[in-house]
C-alpha cells in the first residue's frame, strides 16, 4: 500500500500557513479533485449499451485527461522553475511524479479507445478496466496534490514573496488556453469557498477588461448554486450584468 505523505512541519511552512500566505495551488487543485471525482463516478455507473451516455462519459474522461495534461505543463513551465531557481533540487520529486502521470494518461486514453471500439459482448469489461485504472490515477493524484500543497508550497513560501507568487499566477493565467480556462471555471470555481470565489472574481473585476470579466462570470454562472451566486454577487457589489 502506498504511504500517504505527511505534511512537513517545517518552521517556514507553519509560519506561512499561520500568516495566510498566497496559495497558488489551492483553486486549481480543488477543481481537479472535483473533476476527477465526478468523472470517476460517471465511469463507474456507465450504461455501456446506451450509445449517447457512453459517448458523453468517454468525452468527459478525455476532457479530464486534457485538463490534467495542461495542468502538468503549467506546473512544469512556471512552478518548478521558480522552485529550482531558488532551491535547487526542490522540484525533482514532483517532476518525476509528472512523468509518471504522463504515462498513466496515455494508458487511460488507450482504455477510453478500447471502450469505444469494443464489441457489445466485451464492452462492459473494457469499461470496468477504464474505471479501475482511472480510480488508481485519481488516488495517486490526490496524494500528489497533497505533497504539492504542503511541501512545494513550503518551498515557494520560503523563497518567494506573495507579490512574486501573484506575478507567477498572472503569467500562468495569461498562458492558458481558452479550453483550460473554461474547464477551470466549470470545475474549480464551484469547488471554491465563497471567500476564495469572491477573491478570484474581485481580482478579475479590478484587473481584467470589463468584457473579459463579464464573460468569465457568465461562464461560471450555470455551475453555481443560487446560494453561491447570491454570495458572489454580494461580494462583487453592484455589477450591471445578468441576474
Amino acid at each position: 500500500m502506498t504511504q500517504i505523505a505527511v505534511e512537513p512541519r517545517t518552521e517556514a511552512g507553519e509560519t506561512a500557513r499561520a500568516a495566510g500566505r498566497f496559495d497558488i495551488y489551492a483553486g486549481v487543485h480543488k477543481g481537479l479533485r472535483r473533476f476527477m471525482s465526478d468523472t470517476l463516478v460517471a465511469v463507474g455507473g456507465i450504461d455501456v449499451n446506451d450509445a449517447e451516455e457512453l459517448a458523453q462519459t468517454v468525452a468527459q474522461v478525455r476532457g479530464l485527461l486534457e485538463f490534467c495534461l495542461e495542468h502538468l505543463h503549467v506546473e512544469n513551465q512556471f512552478l518548478h522553475p521558480a522552485m529550482e531557481a531558488r532551491r535547487p533540487g526542490s522540484a525533482c520529486a514532483s517532476a518525476k511524479g509528472h512523468d509518471d502521470h504522463l504515462q498513466a494518461i496515455e494508458r487511460l486514453e488507450w482504455d477510453a479507445r478500447a471502450v469505444e471500439g469494443s464489441p457489445p459482448d466485451v464492452r462492459a469489461a473494457a469499461a470496468l478496466r477504464l474505471y479501475r485504472r482511472l480510480a488508481l490515477f485519481v488516488a495517486e493524484n490526490l496524494e500528489h496534490m497533497h505533497v504539492e500543497e504542503t511541501e512545494n508550497n513550503a518551498v515557494l513560501w520560503a523563497t518567494h514573496t506573495d507579490e512574486e507568487l501573484v506575478e507567477i499566477q498572472h503569467a500562468i493565467v495569461a498562458s492558458i488556453t481558452p479550453g483550460m480556462m473554461a474547464a477551470f471555471l466549470r470545475w474549480a470555481v464551484p469547488a471554491m469557498t465563497p471567500v476564495e470565489r469572491a477573491g478570484l472574481f474581485t481580482g478579475m473585476q479590478a484587473g481584467a477588461p470589463r468584457e473579459v470579466f463579464e464573460r468569465m462570470l457568465a461562464t461560471a454562472r450555470p455551475h453555481l448554486s443560487e446560494r453561491a451566486w447570491t454570495k458572489l454577487m454580494a461580494a462583487l457589489g453592484p455589477v450591471p450584468v445578468f441576474a
